[in-house]
């Protein structure tokens, strides 16, 4: 195990490497000065050189990676191009917002996933299976861009109320909090439940379709008994698979619910620094996105072996 999560941590960090190489040589191929752009038109010549001395913006593209690789590895994630503020002060400032965006989005894609997938396939083609899976699919169907739409105008129009704009941090008013968050974060999780349903469902059913689970009705174990120490164990490796790659998509959902709801998380940070060429921030970003995912990923491949004992790592 110790070795696996070696070398997996090196694979990790290399992919890290190979993803802020990508996304640096990308934003540096977009048409257009940065040091222009930010500017302006009536900017002299001696004043865009300076700004691009300033900041890093001279030389050969593999001499500005050096440098700015130089700085992640000191801790210093350079200053904003446009707001000259620095990029890891704001990033900690809003890193809270969407941290709890994505943690109680995933939360629920997980629990409602799993739990209506299983119980879908425990009543297989009874009118709760039938409504469930309408469900699902009506959730796959419906965006989450409109979802989000409707808990600002539906609450509106009905009742005459809105959501306060901006975020409340949970410390200091646990409730505001967590009224101002759940209903968004359940709404964008919707669509990623749907998916993670429709999978526990089929990889439900074809595991209470195994031989060894006929043997343990044979021996006369109750239904709870098969279901949780037989099949639910089983059938879950899978279906952690599948939640893991749903976080990508709850990562890019948290900017469409950032912008709706007004609040100053990464996602709307990371869409306006892209618009204005502030290569700082969109780095930070990517990093912090891809080492989620990996990291996530990492983690569920570690419970495979707590979860199912057959499960070696070599």
């Amino acid at each position: 195990m110790k070795e696996y999560v070696l070398r997996r941590s090196i694979a990790l960090l290399f992919n890290l490497f190979l993803v802020t190489l990508f996304v640096f040589t990308m934003l540096r191929m977009v048409p257009g000065d940065a040091a222009a752009a930010i500017l302006g038109v009536d900017a002299t010549p001696a004043n865009v050189a300076a700004f691009r001395e300033r900041n890093g913006l001279t030389g050969s593209l593999p001499e500005q990676y050096v440098r700015w690789s130089t700085g992640i590895l000191t801790g210093d994630f350079g200053t904003s191009l446009r707001g000259g503020t620095q990029v890891t002060d704001d990033f900690f400032s809003r890193l809270p917002v969407t941290l709890e965006i994505v943690v109680l989005s995933f939360t629920f894609t997980v629990v409602i996933g799993i739990m209506t997938g299983v119980y879908s396939a425990l009543k297989q083609n009874s009118a709760s299976d039938l409504g469930l899976r309408f469900f699902a699919t009506l959730g796959l169907a419906v965006p989450n861009f409109l979802l989000l739409s409707l808990l600002l105008v539906l609450p509106a129009r009905m009742f005459g109320y809105a959501p306060p704009f901006g975020a409340t941090a949970f410390l200091d008013h646990p409730l505001d909090n967590l009224r101002l968050f759940v209903p968004p974060t359940l709404l964008l999780s919707i669509g990623a439940s749907s998916v993670l349903m429709r999978f526990t469902r089929s990889g439900f059913l074809e595991v209470l379709r195994q031989d060894y689970i006929r043997t343990a009705r044979s021996k006369g174990l109750s239904e709870n008994t098969i279901t949780m120490r037989h099949a639910f164990k089983n059938a879950l490796p899978p279906v952690l698979t599948l939640a893991g790659l749903q976080l990508g998509g709850l990562l890019g959902g948290s900017i469409i619910l950032e912008r709706v709801m007004g609040l100053p998380g990464l996602g709307v940070w990371a869409l306006d620094a892209i618009q204005l060429k502030d290569y700082p921030i969109v780095m930070i970003v990517a990093l912090y996105s891809a080492a989620t995912l990996m990291v996530i990923s990492l983690l569920i491949d570690i419970s495979y072996g707590m979860i199912d004992p057959r499960i070696r790592y070599s």
